[in-house]
């Protein structure tokens, strides 16, 4: 559910609203989550100096948590799964009483966190429910859309 400030939930379908989604719907497979997060709060509070819930941790909390778009969601997903598998991986091989063991749960587990990886960046979000990129409609948790 969106949260009361979220001002980007609140807005979206204003014209600084739905620009600001559309920017994170394009960037969000080339930058970081806390990136975007910066640049759209400023651009945010540069155009609405007194927004409510324009700080980067609301807009970082808006991307992960309030945004549908398969695209975000998709990468924000992604995103956990290689830092679960990174810290899968540093727990495969365990070193007792001088002998090196594989640990085999972990090793099956982290095998598939990485199938999951390679599903993802095969996944095809062209006719999954709540994007129509083409008339660049966005969709939140809040379940307003708008259109660019």
């Amino acid at each position: 559910m969106a949260s009361c400030c979220c001002w980007l939930c609140t807005y979206q379908s204003e014209a600084l609203g739905i620009k600001l989604n559309a920017f994170v719907v394009k960037h969000i497979g080339v930058m970081s989550i806390e990136t975007i997060s910066m640049q759209v709060s400023d651009y945010l509070l540069l155009n609405e100096p007194n927004a409510e819930g324009a700080e980067p941790k609301h807009v970082q909390e808006h991307v992960q948590r309030h945004v549908l778009h398969p695209r975000v969601r998709i990468a924000v997903m992604l995103r956990q799964l290689l830092d679960f598998a990174s810290l899968l991986q540093t727990s495969l091989v365990l070193n007792e009483g001088g002998s090196v063991i594989v640990d085999k749960p972990n090793a099956e587990l982290y095998l598939k966190c990485i199938n999951q990886i390679m599903t993802l960046y095969k996944a095809d979000i062209s006719g999954m429910i709540f994007s129509d990129d083409e008339r660049g409609i966005i969709t939140t948790a809040a379940g307003t859309k708008a259109d660019s």
